[in-house]
């Protein structure tokens, strides 16, 4: 089960957690899931970059997307920003601006790299 940041939800600030999260409201900072997935809904606007192992976009992400498994983008997701990931689906319908990096040794460093820039909290 996810934990839920619900449509009426706004956060300014970094969301960092080690468990499935998703997003229905609006989030301006960074988001870093260490071993979770993250899902962001039809209705959430994202202004973050974005680690995560598993990334669900169904809705709009301003900002880069890493994950050191998969990303995909649903067919209502409209994301502006580079895409890092073994893995990247787009769907018909996904509106999407940036660059894709399918490289296993930059998405790497890129997470070891913000993990050390956002060391966990206890």
């Amino acid at each position: 089960m996810a934990t839920t940041i619900g449509t009426t939800i706004i956060i300014n600030g970094d969301v960092t957690c080690d468990e499935p999260l998703r997003i229905d409201g609006r989030v301006t900072g960074n988001i870093l899931l260490r071993e979770a997935e993250l899902t962001v809904g039809k209705a959430a606007k994202v202004d973050a970059d974005v680690r995560s192992t598993r990334v669900l976009v169904l809705g709009t992400v301003n900002g880069n997307v890493a994950a050191t498994d998969r990303i995909e983008l649903g067919e209502s997701a409209n994301v502006t920003g580079s895409l890092s990931a073994d893995r990247v689906v787009l769907i018909e319908g996904a509106r999407f601006n940036g660059r894709i990096d399918m490289d296993r040794r930059t998405i790497a460093a890129k997470v070891a790299h913000y993990k050390a820039e956002h060391p966990a909290q206890p």
